[in-house]
């Protein structure tokens, strides 16, 4: 089973959300966990991470994706604060691309998305 971290700063709403949509697949593929302790092998992991650096990725970002896991990180520039509905809105339109994606790629990655994305970027 797949596991899916995300960030502490996500709200819980959302990840309950996500947890009861996935408490519906049998046999479950997903085991979806807010967290700030990220766990497990890289290889079997998904991270939802923010990345709040202006050029490039950020190293917290890209030490992710060095030890093996798959990462999604939301864009957000420093002094932005966090619009919590946004950000949810956002995830859960994404959400689909988010599946095929992680059923299409077996290798670490680092995908990129912003408020009100309707893409995700692939960034490595």
């Amino acid at each position: 089973m797949t596991k899916v971290y995300l960030d502490i700063n996500y709200p819980k709403n959302l990840v309950t959300a996500l947890q009861l949509v996935h408490q519906l697949q049998n046999p479950p593929q997903l085991d979806i966990l807010r967290t700030a302790h990220f766990e497990g092998s890289g290889s079997d992991s998904v991270v939802f991470l923010f990345d709040r650096s202006k050029k490039g990725i950020d190293i917290v970002t890209e030490k992710h994706f060095e030890a093996g896991y798959k990462v999604f990180a939301f864009r957000l520039n420093s002094v932005d604060k966090i619009d919590l509905y946004q950000l949810s809105m956002t995830v859960i339109t994404l959400w689909p691309k988010i599946l095929k994606t992680l059923n299409n790629e077996s290798s670490p990655f680092i995908f990129t998305y912003n408020y009100l994305a309707s893409t995700l970027k692939k960034v490595k």
